[in-house]
């Protein structure tokens, strides 16, 4: 895979089929408090099909877990794009991601402080109704709620309560062992028009703030930038 360094422009091309809709890049989330895009690799509209389905473009800006498993279980380990380019990678179906993980400039000892945001990735997804309906489905299969990979240990899929928010919305989070107890904090929140998606890693140094206390916070500030993009 192709690795940028820090202060590198990404040239990585769009492996997407012409423009996409302007208003999936203006409902993404540039900042939230004091962490925001990395400036070499900012969010961008992915408009299916692609042809090049080993692009690093949307790997490169959505955060996976590293538990693998069958394709029913893509959505809640490695997250809604890839569930995305495997199922409906036909014309219609578009997906803007962005990773926000920058340190926003601060000031004298602020640069000092942990961040006060966490680090996490985001996923705006639009199509037909019924695929939108399928990839927002709360009901997690039986085989994916355990999970197991020889090289990180086990893990489940948990619910997490968050207050609703759009026609729907449901969080959960992804256990580990040994080192790393919680890998992600995740919520979906779909609507008639879009589906959005918010994965909040295991990350050093930690923000001040419990990540499952912070994750419906991005997601609210999310949505409400989604909702005046599709206004």
């Amino acid at each position: 895979m192709k690795i940028v360094r820090p202060g590198q422009k990404d040239d990585t091309p769009n492996p997407g089929s012409g423009a996409g809709d302007s208003r999936l890049a203006m409902a993404l989330l540039t900042r939230f408090r004091d962490v925001q895009e990395e400036p070499y690799e900012p969010g961008a509209v992915v408009a299916l099909p692609v042809a090049d389905m080993e692009s690093p473009f949307i790997p490169s800006r959505q955060i996976s877990s590293p538990f693998g498993g069958p394709e029913e279980c893509d959505k809640w380990t490695a997250g809604m794009w890839l569930a995305v380019l495997r199922t409906y990678n036909t014309a219609g179906v578009q997906i803007a991601v962005t990773m926000i993980n920058q340190s926003s400039p601060s000031p004298g000892a602020q640069r000092l402080r942990r961040p006060e945001g966490a680090s996490f990735s985001e996923a705006v997804i639009t199509g037909p109704a019924a695929m939108l309906n399928r990839l927002g489905d709360p009901n997690l299969p039986a085989r994916c709620r355990h999970l197991s990979d020889p090289d990180v240990g086990s893990g489940e899929i948990q619910p997490l309560a968050v207050p609703r928010l759009g026609e729907h919305s449901w969080a959960y989070r992804i256990t580990g062992s040994r080192k790393v107890p919680i890998w992600h904090w995740v919520e979906v929140i779909q609507t008639s028009r879009y589906l959005l998606e918010i994965r909040i890693p295991n990350q050093e140094p930690r923000p001040r703030a419990d990540p499952a206390k912070l994750l419906p916070q991005v997601a609210q500030e999310a949505y409400t930038k989604a909702e005046a993009a599709f206004q």
